[in-house]
């Protein structure tokens, strides 16, 4: 009996054992995969995604389902996916927030080294707009006009730690405009709340949308946190030329991110079709006409990335003595 029992284990060891890295990426997917936006419908991340969703579904053969988790400067969608099982089921769709937001809030409960970027999609520059209403449509004139008020001007951000926050204090350290900060759950709230003159300024990821709300005049544009002016707005400065010494760079990146554990073949399958996605002619003419930057990068890239940017903004809170509260 014993010796039966020995040989029935043994058997299923050798069988666990002949299940190769292709086994895993030819099994993956057989079933649904979703997709937990950390940010509500509407805004960046969920567009960029959206947009990516028919190729994927053609390239893994199994539908995409797309879930908004958002708050908390997008720390409960990461939570959310990171409960899940490691199996590539359950995959985040986040920005560089999911670095930044454990930098500045205690209560994030996470860390996003238990990630790894599965899959980069695209990286916008940062813009700076104020409410339609704004009389200041320069940066020197937001200085004055902000200076001019005795609370300030109202600056809104995506909480915490968040890119928008990081580039609103920068913006407000090399400029010296006076703004309080006003957090909100996401970009997409956020934006209407712009859009209605309930807040006067913020800075919003460059984008397609973004360029037709400038365009239209639903949104003034101050400048661009980039090194060089937005072929897509010409006529809009960069902050820096306002103040070249103290340089205002600022860009946000959207990827597909899973639990670090997740098999190496199950993330090279999602990065696949992420990059049949993003090469693709839709996708590429969405992004040219959002003067977005697309990432098409292997998974080891991908992650390589990630690693580095983890890097670059831990550097960046012990430079601004950014500490979670």
């Amino acid at each position: 009996m014993h010796s039966l029992k020995r040989s029935i284990l043994l058997g299923a060891f050798a069988a666990a054992a002949a299940i190769s890295p292709n086994s895993w990426a030819q099994a993956y997917p057989a079933k649904p995969v979703t997709i937990r936006v950390a940010f509500p419908a509407g805004g960046t991340a969920d567009v960029f995604i959206r947009q990516i969703l028919p190729r994927m579904q053609a390239e893994l053969g199994q539908p995409l389902l797309v879930e908004n988790v958002s708050g908390a400067g997008g720390a409960i969608g990461a939570v959310n996916v990171l409960k899940a099982p490691a199996d590539g089921y359950v995959v985040a769709g986040h920005t560089n927030d999911v670095i930044l937001t454990p930098l500045a809030m205690a209560s994030a409960q996470y860390k996003p080294e238990q990630f790894r970027m599965a899959a980069a999609l695209g990286m916008s520059d940062m813009l700076l707009v104020a409410r339609p209403s704004m009389t200041a449509h320069t940066l020197a004139e937001l200085v004055e006009y902000s200076k001019a008020l005795p609370n300030g001007l109202s600056l809104a951000h995506q909480g915490p730690g968040s890119s928008s926050q990081l580039a609103g204090d920068d913006m407000k350290a090399a400029s010296g405009v006076k703004a309080a900060g006003i957090p909100y759950k996401g970009m997409a709230p956020l934006v209407q709340d712009l859009l209605g003159g309930h807040v006067d300024i913020g800075f919003i990821p460059l984008g397609m949308a973004t360029v037709a709300m400038v365009q239209q005049k639903r949104l003034i544009a101050i400048g661009i946190a980039a090194a060089k002016r937005n072929p897509m707005l010409p006529d809009v400065p960069t902050l820096s030329e306002a103040h070249p010494e103290r340089p205002v760079l600022h860009r946000q990146w959207i990827g597909l991110l899973v639990p670090r554990a997740t098999p190496d073949a199950v993330v090279q399958r999602l990065n696949k079709a992420v990059t049949e996605a993003v090469l693709s002619p839709e996708f590429q003419k969405f992004a040219s006409e959002g003067g977005v930057i697309t990432l098409a990068m292997s998974a080891k890239e991908s992650d390589d990335f990630y690693s580095a940017e983890i890097l670059k903004y831990g550097d960046l809170a012990r430079q601004t003595h950014l500490h979670p509260q």
